[in-house]
């Protein structure tokens, strides 16, 4: 989605390191020789692998299979921040250039990332979790972690490419895998139990949680107008049309919204839904403040069951 889109946009200079939020210094890591020593150990501090994350989500699936072994930085971990229109910082840039593993969400959601890795001149370890975790295109839906399977896959993901980077501590990285796999598990039978029968719909402001959707066996009524809101561009007038008529006469069962974008077209969307009795459903791009990846999702499925009711 291009900078047109207008963000609740927070600038900053926050990261997440290790675990708690520190405002990145030039002295994050010391300077290191390109790639680890094949033992775990880095130029980071106690020579632990040193992760940069794009997004807090993937940070903290890497720091659960990490553990004591990873430090790990996580970029946009303030909510609101849109990773489209994020211009690094030199401390974000200095970050990538020392990382031992870098971990994005790819498909064009985070370009910046890919921009520094390449300047960085480093050897380093990639994980692009749409195309390299969930085998995805550019073109594709990029919101890959509003999939149920996204992070048990990376879960596994990170324990490969840990243990080629710390061949002796494999076993630790694929045991600590799976343990973050089970903490999903509440996760995904909350989406088992909450699959729809076939014909409900809902309407959507653009394409953020259309892979939740599909996993419940809901219907997407205006993929046409979404598309084109997610691009920044003006939707047709047929298929605003064709929404507001949607909207109009309840043929859809709720209208997911995501906060994180504003425009006068969904503002007024939205309304509309609330003076017809459709339910909203509120979504987001970045993981509220204090709740992990569990607790984010199951919050929102607990407000979407609530909806369907």
């Amino acid at each position: 989605m291009p900078a047109k889109r207008s963000l609740l946009f927070v600038p900053f200079i926050v990261l997440m390191f290790s675990g708690a939020v520190v405002f990145l210094s030039g002295c994050a890591w010391k300077s290191s020789p390109a790639g680890g020593n094949g033992n775990g150990a880095s130029g980071s501090p106690g020579g632990k692998i040193r992760i940069v994350s794009a997004e807090s989500f993937y940070g903290e699936a890497a720091q659960a299979v990490g553990g004591d072994k990873v430090e790990v930085v996580s970029v946009l971990n303030r909510p609101g921040t849109d990773p489209h229109e994020f211009e690094p910082t030199p401390e974000v840039s200095r970050a990538v250039s020392r990382a031992d593993l870098v971990l994005y969400n790819g498909l064009g959601y985070d370009d910046w990332m890919a921009k520094l890795i390449g300047a960085s001149g480093r050897k380093t370890a990639v994980i692009k979790v749409g195309e390299d975790v969930m085998g995805r295109h550019n073109g594709d839906n990029e919101h890959v972690w509003y999939d149920p399977d996204t992070m048990t896959r990376l879960a596994a993901s990170l324990a490969d490419k840990l243990s080629g980077i710390d061949p002796g501590s494999a076993d630790e990285y694929r045991a600590r895998a799976k343990e973050y796999q089970n903490s999903l598990e509440p996760f995904r039978l909350q989406v088992s139990r909450l699959k729809q029968k076939p014909g409900i719909r809902a309407a959507v402001s653009e394409p953020v949680f259309d892979d939740m959707l599909k996993a419940l066996n809901i219907g997407i009524a205006n993929a046409g107008f979404a598309k084109a809101i997610g691009e920044g561009t003006d939707p047709s007038p047929a298929d605003l049309a064709a929404l507001q008529e949607d909207l109009r006469n309840k043929r859809v069962r709720l209208f997911v919204n995501n906060i994180q974008s504003a425009s006068p077209t969904v503002e007024n969307l939205v309304r509309l839904a609330g003076q017809n009795g459709i339910p909203v459903l509120e979504v987001t791009e970045t993981a509220p403040a204090g709740k992990t990846y569990p607790e984010w999702m199951t919050d929102t499925l607990n407000r979407l069951e609530a909806a369907l009711k």
